[in-house]
């Protein structure tokens, strides 16, 4: 796809994903479009450009349809591809005329922006989905100077909780990353690369949240590095997942090279903070015919963060709701608060679906507004009875309505009606979880409405987002709602209940413990992000080398959910703890996690020679390619692999990555010693490992480190094959100052 031999598969008048119909020709063709241009770029050689613009104008003057219920994900999966060929050949090649501009403006504004928002305004599917969806048309907005969509895109993108920079936690978890690492890889990549387009526009989302797409790269390299980390529940509005099913040791798409290499010029370079993981992950994963273009030493650049969010902010009530019993619900219900709480009783024949019968206590207000409670317990007054929180456009029977409620089971229903739904009705009301999400809230801003779930109060899923079509009403009516489906009043109870222009009453209670925390290794550094607690106003960071404590406090008063440890020495291993605090009192100790802070660290073993104890270098460079799909497959049980530099370095870790074939896990090596030599003759055992499990790739610490120049893998023993062993790199690293 990168010759000038290549030919094309299109064009076509119609594309489409799902049904697929002449999609694997237009994805080649784009391809062929990106790799052409570059050529150009590379070669100057005007020949490439000229078949990438052929080939871009035929099929900008022929498709008129990209359609199919999946169209958005090709669209953003692709985006780069099409978008960044057509920017190169405009910005670069003298041969690209205006009429060309011209022409591929008109079909991205034609034919692919609708295919990339086919569901209507803001109605994107979940999580990577909506982001894939958000890259297209952010990418293309730059192209085509549509300022009018490109603001648009980082409106949605920043405050879209079901799809955008919103649709995370504190500690970096994404809305997929229980689903799996593959899409959580795709969401990171997608809301990455929109971030990297907008910051050559001068718009700067990463600092948006606390830097949380450094949190969210961060966590993604530490959970694929293998490192113990404990999960959250969080999820979509595909699913909320209170536990972490995935697979760990995710290796697809080279390690997610693409979106770790701009996460790390974005903050790493840029804004001279550090990403430990990400550093520690870009050490093995090969470089890609995408990933390179995004490498660079240094970055000066610069970019302006957008203003401040209109997010609503909430916080309690202890008077003002009025009460309605809608669509007949009798006797009438009430509502009262008393010691923190409130009581509300209510009658009601049901609220699900197109039902509208409950009691509801509510306030009337304009503009962007959020409603929270945590649902204490309720009535077992039928099985269908409910309490929660609820959002409608009037109090008739009827109206348009969003709510997020509980029933006795511990489970969390959500429901949409009349609101313009991603899915539909399958989506807009259902059963989110069970038994472990009490925590409901609703948050309007603009025409959206969004339904969120939690365990604490902090840690918010997005799984219901609806959208009210016009006429949009200035004033919506907010409130907690009980419906107990029969002629009886259900008692509800409500805590920690807090509303958008509430009078602030109620008495303050000491904050829960932050749920998670993490610390990572840094360089003289250890970087520490936390789930913030409900109702906290600081935090304490407690250190200790002991695991276990006894805990010092190291800072405390600390706004926000991050905090990074500079009074750290290198090699040393250190514990943390976390409180959370306000005026009520000090919270318990966060769940401890550990970091051993280490030098910034190269991999050395590229550009000298490679042997091995059969004397086929051919064979043993394949193990110092950077390329895990290649292996060096050697045929016997034991033997050697060698590294000459060239030079002397010490080495001081060195990691072994097996072959990807988990199939052929007993050709893993097992037992082995590390070797130095000065001269390739006389060596010296610097690490003794047995007993070595099948793992896709782990890191040793050298246990005797000196100054070699040649380094040699001494295998004793594999796990069980009785032909060959194999490996698919051997990394050996050494300090580099930073």
């Amino acid at each position: 796809m990168s010759r000038l031999t290549y030919e094309r598969y299109g064009p076509f008048t119609k594309v489409s994903r799902a049904p697929d119909e002449n999609l694997g020709a237009w994805r080649n063709d784009m391809v062929a479009i990106w790799n052409l241009s570059r050529m150009w770029y590379f070669t100057r050689d005007d020949r490439y450009a000229e078949k990438a613009r052929e080939m871009l104008l035929a099929w900008a003057n022929t498709q008129t349809e990209f359609s199919g219920r999946e169209s958005m994900l090709e669209l953003g999966d692709y985006a780069l591809q099409f978008v960044g060929g057509a920017e190169i050949l405009r910005a670069t090649w003298p041969g690209w005329q205006e009429a060309d501009t011209a022409t591929v403006k008109k079909y991205f504004k034609d034919v692919l922006m609708p295919g990339a928002n086919p569901y209507g305004e803001s109605s994107f599917g979940a999580a990577n989905k909506g982001a894939l969806s958000l890259v297209a048309l952010g990418l293309m907005a730059i192209y085509n100077d549509d300022i009018e969509t490109l603001d648009k895109v980082v409106y949605q993108t920043r405050t879209l909780a079901h799809i955008g920079l919103r649709n995370s936690n504190d500690i970096g978890m994404l809305g997929d990353s229980l689903r799996d690492q593959g899409h959580a890889y795709g969401q990171l990549k997608s809301l990455t690369m929109l971030a990297e387009a907008l910051w050559s526009q001068g718009i700067d989302i990463y600092s948006d949240l606390d830097n949380r797409l450094l949190a969210a790269g961060e966590y993604f390299a530490r959970v694929n590095e293998l490192v113990p980390t404990a999960a959250l529940p969080f999820g979509t509005t595909d699913a909320y997942y209170p536990s972490d099913r995935t697979g760990h040791g995710w290796q697809g798409a080279n390690g997610g090279n693409v979106a770790l290499t701009q996460i790390y010029g974005a903050y790493v370079l840029r804004k001279g903070l550090q990403a430990p993981f990400i550093a520690q992950r870009r050490l093995w994963m090969p470089l890609s015919d995408s990933s390179f273009m995004f490498l660079k030493n240094s970055d000066i650049s610069k970019a302006t963060p957008p203003p401040a969010l209109p997010i609503p902010s909430t916080t309690s009530i202890t008077s003002g709701f009025s009460s309605a019993d809608i669509g007949g619900a009798s006797p009438a219900g009430s509502a009262t608060y008393a010691a923190g709480k409130w009581n509300v009783a209510g009658a009601g024949y049901d609220i699900w679906g197109e039902r509208d019968s409950c009691h509801f206590a509510y306030k009337a207000l304009t503009g962007n507004s959020a409603i929270i409670a945590k649902v204490e317990s309720l009535e077992n007054t039928h099985p269908s009875a409910v309490a929660g929180v609820m959002m409608r456009t009037s109090l008739d029977p009827g109206a348009p309505r969003a709510w997020m409620a509980t029933n006795y089971k511990g489970q969390v229903l959500q429901n949409m009606t009349k609101l313009a739904v991603y899915g539909g009705s399958n989506y807009a009301n259902k059963v989110v979880s069970s038994g472990l999400t009490y925590w409901v809230k609703l948050e309007r801003i603009g025409n959206i409405i969004t339904g969120y779930v939690s365990p604490d109060g902090t840690n918010w899923a997005a799984t219901d987002v609806g959208r009210i079509d016009a006429p949009v009403p200035d004033t919506v009516y907010v409130g907690l709602v009980v419906s107990s489906v029969t002629s009886q009043l259900n008692n509800s109870v409500f805590s920690n209940v807090q509303i958008t222009g509430g009078d602030g009453g109620a008495p303050r209670v000491i904050p829960s413990a932050p749920a998670m925390l993490l610390a990572s290794p840094g360089d003289r550094a250890v970087p520490l992000r936390w789930q913030a607690s409900f109702g906290a106003t600081g935090y304490t960071i407690g250190r200790s080398e002991f695991s276990g404590g006894p805990y010092e406090t190291i800072a405390s008063g600390v706004a926000g959910s991050s905090y990074t440890d500079i009074s750290v020495v290198n090699g040393t291993t250190y514990y943390y703890t976390v409180t959370a605090s306000n005026s009520a009192g000090t919270s318990g100790r966060s769940p401890a996690d550990s970091a051993t802070p280490v030098p910034s660290m190269v991999n050395v073993a590229t550009g000298g020679a490679a042997n091995d104890s059969a004397g086929n270098a051919t064979n043993a460079k394949r193990a110092f390619d950077l390329n895990t799909y290649s292996q060096w497959l050697y045929a016997g049980v034991t033997g050697w692999l060698q590294y000459d530099l060239g030079h002397t370095e010490r080495v001081l870790r060195y990691s072994v990555t097996s072959t990807p074939d988990a199939n052929l896990v007993e050709r893993d090596p097992k037992n082995w010693q590390l070797q130095g030599s000065n001269d390739g003759s006389n060596w010296t055992t610097l690490d003794t490992q047995s007993n070595q499990k099948r793992f896709e790739l782990k890191t040793y610490a050298v246990a005797n480190p000196g100054s070699y120049r040649y380094y040699r893998l001494n295998i004793t023993a594999n796990n069980g094959d009785s032909a060959f062993t194999a490996i698919s790199e051997l990394g050996l690293f050494v300090s580099r100052p930073q």
